[in-house]
């Protein structure tokens, strides 16, 4: 079976699309080289359209610190002769590397001696709404 290159180059129609995918592969390279790590590692995509280069990153921690790096950024890429009029941060959709944990429900636990105070001072209390909030937290203070 012939390599998807060859396949590429022999029709005119995906041949230019194998022309955009390796111009797009080498923009995003070179601006990779000029990031430093780990923002390095985060830059997903690079697109040009219309000399405004959008880069695509996996968050919007990730764009955010990018986004102070844009006038460094603008002035290698211009002494290394790509010149844009602009460049501007974009999050991938779905770019983050791990699906957010659900969160464990942990249950405050108070010292014995917390527990019975609040116990004591419920006890001492007429509001009954306050007096059985206290009640409720004195509860958690079966742990030592």
């Amino acid at each position: 079976m012939d390599p998807v290159t060859k396949i590429l180059a022999s029709h005119a129609a995906p041949a230019r699309l194998g022309e955009k995918l390796s111009a797009q592969k080498a923009l995003f390279q070179r601006v990779r080289q000029y990031l430093p790590p780990p923002l390095d590692s985060q830059l997903k995509a690079a697109v040009l359209q219309e000399q405004t280069l959008s880069l695509f990153v996996t968050s919007p921690v990730w764009a955010s610190r990018l986004r102070y790096l844009i006038p460094q950024l603008q002035r290698q890429l211009r002494e290394n002769g790509l010149s844009v009029d602009r460049l501007r941060t974009r999050i991938l959709p779905g770019g983050a590397a791990e699906p957010a944990k659900p969160k464990l429900k942990r249950r405050l636990k108070l010292s014995r001696k917390s527990g019975d105070l609040l116990r004591q001072t419920a006890a001492s209390i007429d509001d009954r709404q306050l007096r059985d909030a206290m009640l409720r937290l004195s509860s958690h203070g079966d742990g030592d």
